[in-house]
């Protein structure tokens, strides 16, 4: 009879154990359920986190085809048709802008470790139409982007060896050593020494010191090693040499549309992360996705313009059931958004031909 009073001693105290824990656990932050997976092999499984728009939208643009966090922290928008790019506090107000002039049309935004701006533009003329990359020195300009220097850096028609005024840059990030890598398209070479489909790496902060065309991808085709019509990239976090690339095929049958590349130093090569056909990025039929962010969580933020939908996958490569978007202009909705960015819980979306950007949180994570 003791022995059965003190079984049933120790499940009360089991069971109060197990209740004081969920309750206290409620009184503190809360739990971010985007971390786990909850997909299995593409199916959805249960969650009621979804994101939650924040409002109000953000109106004053003209085709924003760009968004950046920045490391101040404050936001830069790519004002693409306005020829500008704006600089806005956390709250969405403007504090400055940087106009490039009529025909200049900034198209992505880096920052480096020294708060300086890089800048794609595409520059048209009557003849054709090239891309720029521009440096603004933020710092000396005291931190207002309307007073900061700026300085071209490097143009498409830039010789590696050879020359085309075919070729376009599509997007720019920063390693942490504030080297930087730039996506470049354009048609192939006839003897195969520079096609214009590429990745380069460069250093140089007022002019260019050096300049690496990145080996041992292809340049077409589908394969985990394509670099084929590339348009965005973004350097993995907690890394000083992987990245990943979005590649904007025409069609929308292709898989392999979004690659992440890991570095491997033994070989000097570098290897696709992700190429199981368990892993959902690699199985995702993206139509023509522009922007990448990731988060702390090393989450991957994937926007993509022709679906209007803002695809959400784990490290692992799992589509996150918050993934969420399609056509409108309403609440979720989407025309052709091209850009995205995160910071501290806020998702931001470059929501292009809507001429607006729009913030969401998930619902975990809302007060």
């Amino acid at each position: 009879m003791k022995m059965k009073k003190n079984n049933f001693v120790r499940w009360i105290v089991l069971i109060t154990i197990f209740i004081s824990t969920y309750i206290l656990s409620g009184c503190g932050d809360k739990l971010d359920l985007a971390q786990f997976p909850i997909t299995n092999n593409g199916t959805v499984n249960v969650s009621d986190t979804v994101y939650v728009q924040q409002y109000p939208a953000w109106y004053q643009f003209n085709n924003p085809e760009d968004i950046l966090v920045g490391k101040e922290p404050l936001i830069y928008v790519a004002d693409t048709k306005n020829n500008t790019v704006v600089q806005l506090d956390l709250s969405g107000g403007i504090i400055s802008s940087k106009n490039f002039g009529t025909n200049v049309f900034p198209k992505k935004i880096a920052q480096d470790g020294n708060f300086d701006l890089l800048v794609i533009c595409d520059s048209i003329t009557n003849v054709d139409t090239i891309s720029l990359v521009y440096r603004l020195k933020m710092v000396a300009g005291g931190g207002i982007i309307g007073n900061a220097p700026v300085f071209t850096l490097i143009s498409s028609l830039y010789p590696t060896p050879n020359t085309s005024k075919f070729r376009k840059f599509k997007g720019i990030s920063v390693f942490p050593d504030n080297s930087y890598i730039i996506t470049r398209i354009g048609p192939g070479d006839p003897i195969g020494i520079d096609p214009g489909n590429a990745i380069i790496k460069l250093k140089g902060i007022e002019f260019i010191t050096h300049v690496e065309k990145l080996t041992g991808f292809q340049i077409s085709g589908n394969s985990f090693y394509s670099i084929e019509n590339t348009s965005g990239i973004t350097v993995a976090k907690n890394s000083s040499a992987d990245f990943i690339i979005a590649r904007n095929t025409p069609d929308t049958v292709s898989l392999n549309k979004v690659i992440w590349f890991n570095y491997n130093s033994s070989s000097g090569a570098y290897d696709p992360k992700f190429t199981s056909p368990m892993q959902d990025i690699v199985n995702t039929k993206f139509g023509t996705p522009n922007g990448i962010a990731q988060d702390v969580n090393s989450n991957v933020y994937v926007i993509d313009a022709l679906r209007n939908h803002l695809y959400k996958f784990n490290s692992a490569g799992l589509l996150l059931v918050e993934s969420f978007g399609y056509f409108g202009s309403g609440d979720g909705q989407f025309n052709s958004p091209m850009g995205v960015a995160h910071f501290n819980k806020v998702l931001y979306i470059a929501d292009t031909q809507n001429n607006r950007i729009v913030r969401f949180k998930l619902s975990t994570d809302l007060n």
